[in-house]
This record gives C-alpha cells, sequence and structure tokens, in this order.
C-alpha cells in the first residue's frame, strides 16, 4: 500500500508526510487518566481539540489549558 500511494504522489515527501501526520491527529486516542466529567468513568476518547465518552456518548472540546467543556 505504501508503494501504491508512493507511485500516486508527485509532489514533496515533506507534504506527503505533512499531510499523512495530521490525518493521523485527527484520529481518537484513549485518554486514560482523564474520567468524563459526566459519567465519572475513564473512558474519553480525544485528539487535537475533542473529546467523547465511550460509555455515555458525550462530547467535550478542550479549552485554555486543557479544561474539558460539554458540547
Amino acid at each position: 500500500m505504501e508503494q501504491q500511494q508512493d507511485l500516486e504522489y508527485r509532489g514533496s515527501h515533506d507534504a506527503m508526510i505533512h499531510g499523512l501526520a495530521r490525518t493521523a491527529i485527527e484520529e481518537y486516542i484513549e485518554e486514560g487518566e482523564t474520567p468524563c466529567p459526566n459519567c465519572n468513568n475513564p473512558t474519553l476518547l480525544r485528539n487535537e481539540s475533542n473529546a467523547k465518552c465511550t460509555e455515555c456518548a458525550q462530547e467535550f472540546v478542550y479549552v485554555d489549558g486543557g479544561a474539558l467543556r460539554f458540547l
């Protein structure tokens, strides 16, 4: 698959790597330590600016200093 992407891409490899990294940042990862402010279970998934609870389905946004705000 990587070879196929490389053959299709004709621009700068730095730009390609940046694009792939940007895609990875948008994916949600497990937060682990922080409990959900809504249900108090440690089941948050987060990306660069948002979080969502897999238990109660509440969504949040990160604001100044990493505080969670309900959406």
